[in-house]
This record gives structure tokens, sequence and C-alpha cells, in this order.
């Protein structure tokens, strides 16, 4: 009763001061003052790394999604997603029912993992779990998480800020990351008079890929909640880009077929990289490079539904053995961090532990990392740039930490 209280509460809040509007706004204005022009870049060896876009996060009819399997397929396909990975509802019934083998040679391929309710509403993703292995709902977060690793899985926690279902328990040990963008939590949290009097014609004037672009925002709680888990650059903790595709949404008691899948996986994706000879042949070999890079934490996130993003590389190179380490790596003091690979109009940011170092807007940024930390960038769209001041900004692209300590 307590629980459903606090709860109604929190969206109330939300509904009457518009948080998600002002949080919008106040998100496209940036201050850098810490703008340098890049040294020449590191040549890297000639290894071949693939990126794949993941669409993370949806339901299907398994549990409260509008479509069946194969019709959030052809949605994640219709975006131009690599791969799906299909999360429903306390079950691994699709597991068990062959649609990864089914799909194991497509594009996009399907991995299956499930969101898994604990106490209080709460939610947990397993994935990389065995396909006999049945979750057990509302059981107290820490149980549930040493339950997913005792099988071999890996552990996240889900909408980690959500005005329904918000993660409590954070003193819980155990799990290795979290949604830190939940495309879901940051549209509900724009129902809103404020929001919905800018976004409801603006959807009927040009569609709901604008709406979904005017949405874009920087999730600041679980952003700080991050760096907090990672800072020092001792601990690890992956972060990644979820969706919580319904294909349905619920403002009152009437529901909306809106968005649709293809149109909520344009949103946002989580991009892995991989070696090239892991994504060829073998689906097996390549679901376990999938998911080898979701544990070490190479992979960025990204609002694709601001653009694509283009090729590019976050490394540190240790000058003394020319050793190259990617994001989820580990680095010794010294290492020299360089990022390239961006266009115009964009705002390259370096932070340490969440505090900003540095920044670029030529394109391309390095930095000599003296101090140990989890050192991870972000990358914001603009419109103009006054000196130090940017106007029109929209966070685009955040990648995982490299750990120097």
């Amino acid at each position: 009763m307590a629980s459903s209280r606090s709860t109604k509460l929190r969206i109330a809040a939300s509904v009457l001061f518009a948080t998600g509007f002002f949080d919008a706004i106040a998100g496209r204005f940036l201050f850098e003052p810490r703008l340098t022009d890049p040294r020449p870049g590191i040549p890297l060896p000639g290894e071949e790394w693939v990126d794949l876009a993941g669409a993370i996060h949806a339901h299907s009819t398994y549990s409260d999604g509008a479509g069946d399997v194969p019709t959030v397929l052809a949605g994640a396909r219709e975006a131009g997603a690599d791969f799906l990975l299909l999360t429903d509802h306390n079950t691994q019934q699709p597991l068990r029912d062959g649609w990864e083998e089914k799909y194991a040679l497509s594009r996009p391929f399907l991995l299956i993992g499930t969101e898994v309710t604990v106490e209080h509403g709460a939610f947990v993703l397993a994935l990389d779990m065995p396909a006999a292995w049945e979750p057990t709902k509302a059981q107290k977060p820490q149980v549930a998480i040493d339950e997913v690793r005792a099988q071999g899985g890996l552990p996240l926690v889900s909408l980690p800020f959500d005005v329904k279902h918000p993660w409590r328990d954070w003193n819980a040990t155990g799990f290795e990351g979290l949604e830190v963008i939940n495309f879901s939590t940051i549209a509900r949290r724009h129902i809103n008079l404020l929001s919905l009097a800018w976004l409801i014609p603006l959807y009927h004037l040009r569609g709901m890929q604008a709406v979904l672009r005017a949405l874009v925002t920087r999730p600041d709680q679980a952003m700080a909640r991050w760096d907090g888990l990672t800072a020092g650059g001792e601990r690890h903790f992956v972060g990644i880009g979820a969706l919580d595709a319904h294909a349905l949404m619920k403002i009152g008691k009437k529901k909306y077929p809106i968005p649709s899948y293809a149109d909520s996986f344009r949103a946002v994706m989580t991009h892995f990289l991989l070696r090239r000879g892991d994504t060829e042949g073998d689906p097996e070999r390549r679901k376990r490079a999938v998911y080898d890079a979701l544990h070490t934490g190479r992979c960025y996130f990204s609002y694709d539904c601001l653009g694509r993003p283009p090729r590019f590389e976050f490394t540190a190179r240790n000058k003394t053995d020319g050793s190259v380490v990617r994001m989820g790596g580990d680095a010794p003091p010294g290492t020299e961090l360089a990022i390239s690979g961006f266009g115009a109009r964009t705002l390259i940011r370096l932070f340490r532990d969440g505090g900003p170092v540095a920044g670029s807007v030529t394109g391309g940024l390095t930095h000599r990392a003296d101090v140990p930390g989890a050192y991870r960038i972000e990358v914001s769209r603009y419109t103009l740039r006054l000196g130090p001041f940017f106007f029109g900004a929209r966070p685009w692209i955040f990648t995982n930490p490299i750990y120097i300590s």
C-alpha cells in the first residue's frame, strides 16, 4: 500500500512540475570552457572491428507487448538494427520455443533474455541465461541478482530511475551494470501539460520521429549513479541504452498503439564492438562475442534518432609497450586517451568520474590520463556556438569508460 502511494506521488509530481519538459529544455544549452585542439592521433593496429547496433529491451505477446516475435523483429529490421535483445517479463519461454535459432542467420538476429520483477516492482534484466531457467517474481533484489549470477548470467539494473518502477536497493551487490538510458523512462517524464502542449502538435505536423528527437534528454540521475559506481577506476559497471518497447503507450486508463516497434528502436541503440571474425559464420560464436562485449563494457549507446553514429575510435595507447585498450578495458596512469572520427557541429567531452576534464569541437580529442579514474566520452550535436557556449545542443553518444588505475 505504501509503495503504491509513493508511486502515485512520484507520478503526480512529475506531471505537476513537468520535470521532463524542463530537463529537456535545460539540456539544449551547454557551457564548455575546456576546449582543446587534439594532438595527432596514434595509428592503430590493423585488426578490424565491427560495430553491431543492438535494440535492447523489448516485449512481445509472450508478456505485455503488442506484437508477436516476428512482428517485433520486423520492427527492428525496419529500424536498421543488427540484432534485437528480447526481454519479456519473467519468462524465457521464447528461448525454449526456438526463436533464437529461427533467426540465427537473419539480420537482425535475435537474442533472448528476460526482465525479472523483484520486490517493490523494480526490475532486473537477466541476460545470457540457460534456457531451462525461469525466474521467481517479487524476490528481494539481492536474491534475484545472486540467482542470475549462480546460473552464469549477466544481471543488469533495469529502469533505475523510472517514475513508476525505480530501483531502490543500491546497496545490492553483484549486478554488472545498468540501463543508463531507458527511453520509456524518459518518455514517461514527458506526460505533463507543458510537454504535451508541444509534442502533440509536433506529432501531427512532423510525425513520430520528430517527437522522438524532441524527447532526447541527458539522463542526469542515471549518469550520476553510474559515475559513482565506477569512480576511481577500480570497479567496472557497464552502461547501456535501452528501450522498454511494447508498441503500446498507456495514458490514464487508455492504451495507444504508439510508438511502433520500429519507431522505438530508431530512438536508442547500444553499439557493440566485435572482431570481424566473430561476426561471420557461426551464430553461437557471434552470440558469445556480443555477450562478452557486454560483460566487458566494449560498447557505447546513442540516440540514433539524431543520426547513426559515425565509425569512431575511443582508445587508450600505452606508449611504453604500444598496447591499445578499448572501452571497458584497463590502462595505467600516463596512458594517452584518444577519440576521433566526428564531423562538424559536434562537441566531444571527456569525463573522469563524472567531472569534465577536456572538450573539443574539431572532430577528435586527445588527453594524457595521469589521474586514476573512469574516463568516458559524451558527444553532443549542436546548432550554434559562441565561444564556450553551445545552443541547440542534444546529447548523442555515450561511451563506456576506459579505466585508469
